[in-house]
């Protein structure tokens, strides 16, 4: 069980990135003049299986084919060879940084894993053109091309909506459709995890309430095709942002089925039958080894959730509930179950009962989307408290 819940906490650490490592890229000059037929597009890039490619990715090109220019504004990657590289990324200090390639490198990743890239041309003169330029060309200095990252508020998709309003500034205009309709950050980052189905587990258990706010349009351009659906509402004066779209690379990806049993919820129900069934067969007989691994599992999975709410810079992961039915005092409740101390032992059982009881009572109106393979876990906790309620007021 250990094993699961690193592996659901990591799968967080890593979707968290929705980048991947790179170089810095390559030297450009300070100032590039661009020709009347450059044009500049959105790049937006399809989710991939591999973690962290979860949520799609964006980018900005810049095309000049006059003088040759195919350039990709990339502001999202980073790199292992950062000092404390692993700490930093752990802790939300990890810097991120704009890096520039070619067009044909950027894409080669894309046509190698058959992930759909949508190049949607800007509605630019060439002075907005120049300007847009500029602007990247400042923000790719060695002094200000790294960036405090930030999953829901300032990443790769975020930053180029900054970007075009700091360009165009009032000329940028949204418009909204009046069709969207009211979601969550949660809501949001579902819909990239339907098949994703441990690393939506460890999500929910790794971020807090913080992420059941509802989102507003402009909040929603975190993830790479809301980025693109928000453009494609935006005018530019009295034109659409948006004068052209093409798809580059074609959507060929079959990403694998999890198997129905092995989902987290039918795993989590599973065990719990039959933790029920081997309780009740042998409900005499000596748990104490095994209720030590249950209840220091369930004590560890609380610490991990407070440390990611105070000891990180990872706002998403503030106000987790998660610790209502996870709590971090299961590490001390182990040494208790020898019956060194029966009254300790008592009152912390019937604590932990009562609130588990609580969290499956008030489900539906805790601030905080919970995953439902929490049910059959809580379930867990319950029938081994229930069965330890019973030694300890009647022992055996």
């Amino acid at each position: 069980m250990h094993m699961v819940f690193k592996k659901g906490i990591f799968s967080f650490l890593l979707i968290l990135s929705l980048s991947f490592s790179a170089k810095a890229g390559i030297e450009l000059p300070e100032h590039i003049k661009l020709s009347d037929s450059s044009y500049i597009a959105l790049i937006t890039c399809d989710p991939g299986f591999p973690l962290y490619s979860t949520f799609g990715h964006s980018a900005i090109g810049v095309f000049d084919y006059q003088k040759r220019l195919q350039l990709v504004f990339n502001y999202g990657t980073f790199s292992f060879n950062t000092p404390n590289f692993y700490l930093k990324f752990v802790s939300g200090k990890l810097n991120y940084k704009l890096s520039v390639s070619t067009y044909p490198r950027f894409l080669r990743e894309y046509q190698k894993t058959g992930r759909m890239v949508v190049e949607a041309k800007l509605n630019l003169t060439q002075a907005q053109n120049q300007m847009l330029l500029d602007a990247l060309l400042v923000n790719y200095k060695p002094e200000n091309r790294e960036y405090m990252y930030d999953f829901f508020f300032d990443n790769c998709a975020t930053r180029i909506i900054n970007m075009l309003e700091l360009a165009l500034a009032d000329s940028l205009q949204y418009h909204s459709r009046g069709t969207s309709k009211t979601q969550t950050f949660r809501n949001l980052i579902d819909e990239c995890l339907v098949d994703k189905h441990w690393s939506d587990f460890g999500i929910d258990i790794a971020l807090g309430s913080i992420i059941d706010n509802p989102a507003s349009e402009k909040q929603k351009v975190f993830l790479p095709n809301y980025l693109s659906s928000y453009c494609g509402s935006c005018t530019i004066g009295s034109k659409p942002l948006i004068s052209d779209t093409k798809i580059i690379v074609q959507d060929t990806t079959n990403f694998p089925k999890l198997p129905f049993l092995l989902k987290p919820f039918m795993v989590f129900t599973i065990l719990f039958f039959l933790i029920l069934a081997l309780s009740i067969l042998y409900g005499n007989k000596s748990w104490l080894v095994a209720d030590k691994i249950i209840f220091s599992t369930y004590g560890l999975i609380g610490i991990i959730v407070l440390l990611l709410w105070l000891a990180t810079n990872h706002d998403a992961t503030a106000g987790n509930l998660n610790f209502l039915w996870a709590n971090p005092l299961y590490i001390l409740y182990v040494f208790y179950l020898n019956g060194s101390n029966l009254k300790v032992e008592k009152w912390l059982t019937f604590f932990f009962l009562i609130m588990s009881v609580a969290v499956l009572v008030s489900w539906n109106i805790i601030p905080q989307k919970f995953h439902i393979a929490f049910i059959p876990m809580i379930g867990i906790l319950l029938v081994r408290l229930v069965i330890r309620t019973l030694r300890i007021v009647k022992p055996v």
